[in-house]
């Protein structure tokens, strides 16, 4: 597997950020120079910590520019380890915050899959089968200020609003769905991925990644 970025996605709960260190220590462990950086830092170079775009074109133009810039400028003699930008964030915003169907969201995220195919990109799935288990593990780590916001965010615009879901339910309903498109798309694009399952062990992901260049 000869690749410069590696995307770890998955839904809440699923182990993303672990996952990415597990594979970052795993590549390091073969020599490889690598940057692993998680969701959400200010500095993220493929990446905005603030989504708090006023229109999904501004967003697109914005992402598209940022996925340009890093695809230039990164160090093609490293292996950069992100996760959730490049299906989870855009779904969140194509399907949950603007109400785009599933072709919408392919589309953009077809952009950015030809943006970055210099890198060839390679994109870890953690197939969570239980959704609803899944985010009940995190609530005590991230607390209900989350589980609140993260309720609001995806019931009250875009996707929930059109199917009129509320609560936690409504919540858990919207990632199911999400998971869905989230496969299709991955199968549609011409793009390496795997799925993995959330229990993955470091021995795996040294014999997934023992052909790594």
């Amino acid at each position: 597997m000869k690749t410069n970025l590696i995307i770890v996605e998955g839904l809440p709960g699923s182990g993303k950020s672990t996952t990415a260190a597990m594979i970052a220590d795993e590549l390091n462990k073969k020599g490889k120079k690598v940057i692993c950086v998680d969701e959400g830092v200010g500095e993220h170079p493929a990446d905005y910590a603030d989504y708090d775009f006023p229109d999904f074109e501004t967003e697109r133009v914005k992402i598209l520019e940022k996925w340009r810039s890093f695809t230039e400028k990164s160090d093609k003699d490293a292996v950069y380890v992100f996760n959730c930008i490049f299906l989870q964030n855009p779904m969140c915003e194509t399907m949950m915050r603007f109400g785009m169907d599933e072709i919408a969201s392919q589309n953009y995220i077809s952009e950015i899959s030809e943006i970055i195919k210099p890198l060839k990109p390679v994109i870890i799935y953690i197939d969570q089968p239980d959704v609803k288990k899944a985010v009940d593990r995190v609530i005590d780590e991230r607390g209900t200020d989350w589980l609140n916001t993260v309720i609001d965010y995806h019931t009250s615009q875009g996707y929930g609003k059109e199917k009129n879901l509320s609560g936690y339910e409504g919540y858990i309903q919207c990632l199911e769905e999400r998971k869905i498109r989230e496969l299709k798309i991955l199968q549609a694009l011409d793009i390496d991925y795997y799925t993995i399952s959330q229990d993955m062990k470091a021995t795996e992901f040294s014999e997934l990644f023992a052909s790594a260049d």
